[in-house]
């Protein structure tokens, strides 16, 4: 207690007024009287009061505050329950609950799962539209979400709440009864991972825990007989397709209707759907690449040729042209060397015989790899044809930064792939309904655009071109290439196969003994 310096009875001796000296209250004056019935006092500090007088005038008033403050402590005794307390705790405990729930809503917010798969398809156009993204690999996401859509609704799974470690065990067995196509499952497994992954979770819509769980997909198994898709066209129907195209179904373009009319995109369409059908045969780019590829990313170089017969011919003109100036004698002329390759560069132009062969380098760029690659081909003729045709009859000045395909009718946008999709469907089917065609030997599945990759991939595999420079070409791993191209006849390579070499006597050599027996 702090030491008093000072001090008055007031209130008839009720209690007392006074003046603290040292300690933490030193100064200040006091009301003080002594509780009935113990060992203690009740203190008031008064604030106002400069000296004892005042302090005593202020008694009264602090005697009455003191007098009230005991009677709230004895009502509240008096009106104490237990069962307040409880009801105290149950709120408090509740009041936690809804903190607990609103915190976990800011970690694990839940959402529609229609709405969540609608937003990240958003995100896939938009990346598109920037040209990060490909049309065909958009469309493909937007079909498989319909399919898990399909099967999340059958579930009665409307939230993303509600998916568990449990939600896609029966996808597999759901979608085999509507394909029996493993590999179409296995990608749109790998669409729905990608999906959970890299929306779902990153947003917190669904715990993160769920995706590390090893589990958490479905697994199914792919078999070889599952790998058939675009398979490969044989060199009989390549030829029996290309000449419908150029001779029966193109030229239908030029003929005139009732009123004499000629349609020049008709027109247009049909050379330019024959044009791209033989550079996606000889290159094996893809449709999309194709459609983008620009004339500025192609290069044509004459690298010539030499032939035989042309060579004797000029030959011989030469000399009868020596002969008739009566100077056989005189002059003599070196006859031209015919033990070449046919196929060898010939860069001399003066060469005996040499006649123009016409190579493309083109660059282009697979959106799947994001990796620049330079094609060789045998398609010089072919672009030089096709600018004839713009220039000429469709009386269009080509550009280097024009698509060379452009919908020359239509803003010079890129073609339409789904449009030469659907045309390719329609001349194949109809060959195949008629009886042309034989398909492939070691697939069931039609041809589609990507048989013409295939069968520039399998061609040069059968022709033994080397694999590495075979994946440069393609932008494919050569894993790719032997797991998913690799379906060439082996009977068309029986010959190096089982040739013997006839006479070839075995070597007698001695072996040499390095240690004893």
């Amino acid at each position: 207690m702090p030491k008093i310096l000072e001090k008055r009875k007031v209130l008839n001796g009720r209690g007392i007024v006074g003046q603290f000296g040292v300690g933490t209250s030193e100064g200040k004056f006091f009301y003080r009287e002594k509780v009935q019935g113990q060992k203690a006092y009740k203190f008031k500090v008064l604030p106002d009061a400069k000296n004892l007088d005042e302090a005593e005038s202020l008694a009264a008033d602090a005697a009455i505050e003191l007098r009230d403050e005991l009677k709230d402590a004895e009502r509240i005794v008096e009106n104490y329950d237990p069962m307040n307390l409880v009801q105290r705790e149950e709120k408090l405990l509740k009041k936690k609950e809804k903190l607990a729930r609103e915190q976990q809503k800011k970690e694990n917010p839940k959402i529609s799962i229609e709405k969540a798969m609608g937003q990240w398809l958003m995100e896939q156009q938009r990346r598109v539209d920037a040209g990060t993204f490909s049309q065909n690999s958009y469309e493909h996401k937007l079909n498989c979400s319909k399919h898990i859509m399909d099967f999340l609704k059958k579930r009665k799974v409307v939230l993303t709440s509600q998916i568990t470690n449990t939600t896609f065990d029966q996808y597999p067995e759901f979608r085999m009864r509507q394909t029996q196509r493993r590999i179409v499952i296995h990608r749109e497994l790998a669409v729905l991972g990608e999906f959970i992954k890299s929306y779902l979770v990153k947003h917190k819509y669904i715990p993160a825990h769920l995706w590390l769980d090893g589990q958490f997909l479905p697994r199914i198994t792919v078999r070889e007989t599952d790998k058939d898709a675009n398979p490969a066209i044989n060199p009989e129907d390549w030829r029996t397709i290309i000449d419908y195209v150029r001779e029966e179904w193109r030229p239908l373009a030029y003929e005139k209707d009732q009123f004499g009319r000629r349609s020049e995109k008709s027109i247009y369409f049909r050379n330019m759907f024959w044009h791209w059908l033989l550079i996606a045969k000889s290159t094996g780019m893809s449709p999309e690449e194709i459609c983008k590829m620009k004339w500025k990313s192609v290069e044509i170089i004459d690298v010539g040729r030499i032939s035989k017969s042309k060579a004797i011919e000029e030959y011989e003109q030469i000399l009868d042209e020596i002969k008739e100036e009566g100077k056989e004698d005189e002059i003599y002329i070196e006859p031209p060397d015919l033990d070449v390759n046919p196929s060898d560069w010939v860069l001399n132009h003066d060469a005996w015989g040499r006649e123009e062969r016409l190579i493309s380098f083109i660059t282009t760029v697979r959106a799947k790899t994001s990796r620049v690659r330079e094609i060789p081909c045998n398609l010089g003729y072919v672009f030089r044809r096709w600018k004839y045709f713009l220039e000429n009859e469709m009386k269009h000045t080509v550009r280097g930064d024009d698509f060379v395909f452009a919908q020359i009718h239509n803003e010079m946008k890129q073609p339409n792939q789904r449009k030469i999709q659907q045309h390719w469907r329609w001349a194949v089917d109809k060959l195949m309904d008629e009886g042309k065609l034989k398909g492939h030997k070691f697939s069931d599945r039609p041809y589609t655009l990507y048989s013409l990759r295939s069968t520039f991939i399998e061609n040069h595999l059968m022709k033994g071109t080397d694999i590495f420079l075979l994946a440069r070409i393609c932008g494919n791993s050569v894993k790719t290439i032997m797991d998913t191209y690799e379906r060439i006849d082996i009977r068309k390579r029986t010959k190096e196969i089982t040739d013997i070499e006839y006479g070839k006597k075995t070597s007698n050599a001695a072996i040499v003994q390095l240690y004893a027996d």
